[in-house]
């Protein structure tokens, strides 16, 4: 953020407050805790993780009975990999934004106290 005047940062939070719920999604502000939120997705996407290694592995146990596992390897790959890949970017861009959302209202909290004080 800016250096604002601290009557400025007070003034245009709400309007920042309004981009930012649209920004972070999934992630509901004034509802509960952001972390505990952000912890909830990172379980979230280890579940993701884990069901799509789970089918990717019975690609791979079909396509081994039948003797040619590394096409098993290749399907469950193009399949499930970009699953995996996605889900672990998506939440490396929430949590990120969520850290930066949590950065924007301390600074304009301290703002708004060294004005009042």
């Amino acid at each position: 953020m800016k250096t604002l005047d601290p009557r400025d940062a007070a003034a245009i939070w709400p309007e920042r407050e309004r981009e930012w719920r649209k920004a972070l999604g999934r992630i509901r502000i004034g509802v509960e805790p952001i972390a505990d939120q952000v912890e909830r997705m990172y379980r979230v996407t280890w579940v993701m993780t884990g069901i799509s290694l789970g089918i990717a592995a019975m690609f791979i146990a079909l396509f081994t009975a039948f003797r040619h596992p590394l096409i098993g390897l290749a399907v469950a790959g193009l399949l499930l990999g970009p699953i995996v890949l996605f889900s672990w970017i998506g939440f490396a861009r929430l949590k990120a934004r969520a850290a930066r959302y949590l950065r924007e209202k301390e600074e304009v909290e301290r703002l708004r106290a060294s004005d009042v004080a």
